[in-house]
């Protein structure tokens, strides 16, 4: 199994202003021939809340162009490149093609797929389509995260290659959707618990959210004027 590469992005921060208060962040990504990927990320791709971005479990976020698809054609919304902030946009698969602890090989790298993207209201503000951020959630189309096994270039020539797979009923979709309404799924969720490669702060929050019965989107993927 493998996937092309559409676009690659690194972005700098900016600053958008909210009714309150002035929000940075480096959503807003420019066009990339190639990239290089460290333990910690994306190289020159500005991280500014280093508490919910980067690191060793967040290393490279995807988005692939079947949730864009997807969402144009059921919401009939017109979505940019690089709309919901990746660094990489994956041609032919969607979050149900992708699974927990995949291993993929690419250019130069090897990367593990460590949990669901947790957007939040950003998306919404930064694209100017109201309630973007709680489709994505309730569409279980959240893009994924990765970390870095082997650090190395990315050309937008190379191909996400499959190398190992050992959790293939664990979907990213599937987990989005045990993430949605733990409640439901409190017997797939005691079992996601148990996955070495879920990345402990998704899993911390995901317990909390099943032993506090919390149904539906967080308060930060609302949207924020």
């Amino acid at each position: 199994m493998h996937f092309e590469i559409k676009n690659l992005f690194i972005g700098k921060s900016k600053e958008y202003k909210l009714s309150h208060r002035v929000l940075n962040s480096a959503y807003e990504k420019e066009v990339q021939n190639e990239i290089y990927v460290s333990k910690l990320g994306v190289k020159n791709d500005e991280q500014v809340d280093k508490k919910n971005h980067g690191g060793l479990d967040r290393a490279v976020c995807i988005y692939s162009q079947g949730s864009y698809d997807f969402l144009e054609e059921k919401f009939n919304i017109n979505l940019k490149k690089c709309s919901f902030g990746e660094n990489i946009t994956l041609e032919n698969c969607s979050d149900s093609d992708i699974c927990i602890g995949d291993i993929f090989s690419c250019g130069e790298t090897l990367l593990e797929v460590s949990q669901p993207r947790t957007p939040c209201f950003v998306i919404s503000k930064v694209t100017g389509i109201k309630d973007l951020t709680r489709i994505l959630v309730e569409e279980c189309k959240t893009g994924f995260l990765l970390r870095t096994i082997k650090e190395g270039k990315i050309s937008k020539s190379d191909s996400f290659n499959l190398e190992k797979r050992v959790n293939k009923e664990y979907s990213i979709e599937f987990i989005s959707k045990c993430y949605l309404n733990p409640v439901k799924y409190e017997k797939e969720v005691l079992e996601l618990l148990k996955i070495d490669s879920l990345a402990q702060d998704y899993k911390v929050s995901l317990k909390s959210r099943l032993e506090k019965k919390i149904v539906g989107i967080e308060e930060f993927q609302k949207d924020v004027i």
